[in-house]
């Protein structure tokens, strides 16, 4: 067990780092995309604490989530490929869908996060995934309710978000293929798998 002294010092070096993570982030980011991103350290540690989760590792990924969003499309397909990063053909075409990977290396190369959990939840949160943990669940959850976000049901799917996570991820996901189709977007195929994925959750915990 961790003595009081140990765990106090622990508390202030990390809040220190993060306060640390913040300056640089202002620096690299517009500041829209700033904001967004302190919204979502925010919502994500709010999640946390109703799904149990770890809110310190939730607010690090929360507010590192979009750290690549400086880039361009260009600049992101080629971080993408210089790193090895193997990726669907459509992020050729759509090459901003690839900001969530890229933002991961960005948080391990330039921020030293070496947590996977953390690096995995940056990584999918653009459009999920089927079996997300539940860190990776509470970032893509967050990006998409946290208070700057204004779309059709938001209201609804913020209400569900507190009280049943996996229809929430569903929720969101058909939100998102709504959105693209109505504006004749071509659809990345991992939104759907991802909204099937929590679909079959809930009809599953529904028949028990």
């Amino acid at each position: 067990m961790i003595d009081i002294p140990t765990a106090v010092s622990i508390f202030f070096i990390y809040k220190m780092d993060l306060d640390k993570i913040r300056k640089d982030l202002r620096r690299l980011l517009d500041k829209e995309r700033f904001k967004h991103s302190l919204s979502v350290e925010k919502t994500a540690r709010m999640l946390a604490g109703i799904y149990g989760a770890d809110e310190e590792r939730a607010a690090l990924a929360g507010l590192l989530h979009d750290c690549a969003k400086y880039m361009s499309g260009r600049e992101l397909l080629s971080k993408a490929k210089s790193r090895g990063l193997k990726f669907h053909s459509s992020f050729e075409r759509q090459p901003h869908l690839l900001h969530g990977p890229v933002s991961a290396f960005i948080a391990r190369e330039r921020f030293k996060v070496l947590d996977k959990g953390i690096l995995a939840a940056i990584r999918n949160h653009t459009s999920g995934r089927p079996g997300m943990t539940r860190l990776e669940e509470i970032i893509y959850l967050a990006d998409h309710i946290e208070p700057g976000r204004d779309y059709k049901n938001i209201g609804n799917i913020r209400r569900w978000a507190k009280k049943d996570i996996n229809r929430t991820i569903a929720l969101v996901a058909g939100e998102m293929l709504k959105y693209l189709l109505s504006r004749n977007k071509e659809i990345y195929p991992g939104t759907l798998t991802t909204r099937n994925y929590y679909l079959k959750k809930i009809r599953g915990t529904e028949a028990q």
